[in-house]
């Protein structure tokens, strides 16, 4: 029988590959339906506050993007965190972008926050209205298949236990590309696991 670890490191390397091998003009059409998308849900959160508080990750390579999510959320003068990569010990900070001048290359290369921008203290974190996750793939049943790093399930586990003493918590979403959506993905207990799928068909609501 296949080892979990290994049978999840070759779902992640056929997921990534797949994405990036993408055509170019497809993912731009699922991403125009996956915006639309995305603002009908924001419009929805919008009825019961004026402005929103939105967690999301800043695109890099073929991630789906998140570029549009960020303007229209400065233009509605919601509050956009991103996330910010830290050592020692490893950890993901949520600190504020307030425009493009916010943000630079970090880690990897991959665009974050700078250091001069204000972190979201984790007693604050159910605050936060919606949380877009990175992912590789995704199911119907809410679960989600990330790069490895396990920085979004540590997020999580931190996150149920400062929602459980707040109680309320944010919706935690995905932009899904086309090809991304699998039948089942391998998840272990303390897994981070979705509430809604953003697609080109609409939102998926898990139960």
């Amino acid at each position: 029988m296949q080892d979990r670890t290994e049978q999840k490191s070759q779902l992640r390397s056929r997921l990534r590959q797949s994405r990036d091998r993408m055509d170019e003009t497809l993912r731009q059409h699922a991403m125009m339906e996956i915006s639309l998308v995305a603002k009908r849900e924001l419009r929805r959160l919008r009825q019961d506050k004026q402005r929103l508080t939105i967690f999301s990750y800043l695109s890099y390579g073929s991630e789906a993007p998140t570029t549009f999510l960020f303007e229209y959320g400065w233009k509605h003068g919601d509050r956009m965190f991103a996330p910010k990569v830290l050592a020692n010990p490893v950890r993901m900070e949520l600190r504020r972008v307030r425009g493009e001048k916010d943000i630079e290359p970090g880690v990897w290369g991959i665009p974050e926050p700078k250091d001069t921008c204000e972190v979201l203290h984790r007693e604050d974190w159910p605050d936060i209205d919606l949380v877009i996750v990175p992912g590789l793939g995704y199911d119907p049943h809410g679960g989600r298949i990330g790069y490895g790093g396990g920085y979004y399930d540590r997020f999580a586990e931190i996150l149920e236990a400062e929602c459980y003493t707040a109680g309320r918590r944010p919706l935690l979403a995905a932009f899904v590309l086309p090809g991304q959506l699998q039948d089942e993905i391998p998840m272990d207990p303390l897994d981070l696991r979705m509430d809604l799928l953003m697609t080109t068909e609409g939102i998926l609501h898990i139960e």
